[in-house]
């Protein structure tokens, strides 16, 4: 696997939890359900670098898109 397929896994790896998570949320908010934006972590995996911080936390949305990432990144090969 060269680097630039790598890297192309990578991005989708990461857009497709953020869909997952942002799909996630409004699906809470139109029909009231809040199982899908619990936090699945006591507290959010934190990278502070000089200037910017990133800090991630689990739901079970972005656990369903990961997941749907994965699936149609393996099948599409």
């Amino acid at each position: 696997m060269d680097g630039a397929k790598a890297g192309k896994i990578a991005l989708a790896i990461v857009l497709g939890s953020l869909v997952g998570a942002v799909l996630g949320v409004l699906i809470d908010r139109l029909l009231g359900i809040h199982f899908l934006s619990v936090y699945l972590l006591q507290e959010a995996v934190r990278l502070e670098l000089y200037v910017i911080k990133v800090e991630v936390q689990v739901t079970p949305a972005s656990l369903l898109g990961l997941v749907a990432t994965l699936f149609f990144v393996l099948k599409k090969g």
